[in-house]
């Protein structure tokens, strides 16, 4: 019979899109003896250049880093906010142009990778932005928050993460860190976006359903930490 490997630990973080493979781990359907994750609602990857960012995730992320060995496996989990809702806000309100912000946002990821590496980090996992949920059809003036400024559609939002989740898999092959996402079983190929099973029961939450999701995050996980052992 043959045994299946498990690594020491797991370090994950992001944003609050990584509930689903938290999920994961409190099923124990993750191949690892212990896993810690630190999500930060609304964390972004341009945000990683401001120690001040409203969030504070730069120095969230930091701290909690340096609580861990540097020899475990860590995951980073970010971007949706970047392509679902920032890029686009700061568009409609103060006129910039969404290609310099995406440029803006890879490079901070660089950098803030750069740094990790640095510390010690070398088994490092980029995981690409989960995709949009909420469609164009929804009503939106119960949310209160900014997301529901954006008036662009699903399909630009989500052709958006599709070409941020193609730069961030090329920055990691340049600095030699793996990377998954789980656009190719989530995305439905005749709309051109998540397919109605995956999304959230609530049509305004703009997550996946960490239920429906759990496994598919579970699978891509337990290949990346037995990358190397």
């Amino acid at each position: 019979m043959k045994t299946t490997m498990v690594a020491r630990q797991l370090l994950a973080i992001g944003d609050s899109h990584l509930e689903a493979l938290k999920l994961a781990a409190d099923l124990r359907i993750l191949n690892v003896e212990h896993a810690h994750f630190l999500s930060v609602p609304g964390a972004t990857v341009i945000g990683l250049r401001n120690p001040n960012s409203s969030t504070d995730a730069l120095n969230l992320f930091r701290s909690f880093l340096s609580l861990h060995t540097a020899d475990s496996h860590l995951l980073v989990h970010l971007g949706e906010v970047d392509c679902g809702f920032v890029m686009w806000w700061r568009a409609q309100k103060y006129g910039e142009d969404v290609c310099n912000q995406f440029r803006e946002s890879i490079c901070a990821y660089r950098q803030f990778l750069s740094d990790i590496i640095k510390v010690g980090f070398k088994r490092i996992c980029l995981t690409g932005a989960s995709l949009p949920t909420i469609d164009d059809h929804i009503n939106m003036s119960e949310v209160a928050n900014k997301r529901s400024e954006i008036v662009v559609g699903i399909v630009e939002r989500t052709q958006l993460t599709l070409r941020y989740n193609r730069a961030v898999r090329k920055l990691a092959r340049e600095m030699k860190l793996s990377y998954f996402d789980i656009t190719e079983s989530v995305l439905s190929r005749s709309s051109g976006v998540v397919h109605e099973f995956f999304r959230n029961p609530d049509p305004r939450d703009h997550h996946l359903d960490k239920s429906k999701t759990v496994g598919i995050w579970a699978g891509k996980c337990n290949a990346f930490l037995s990358d190397d052992l």
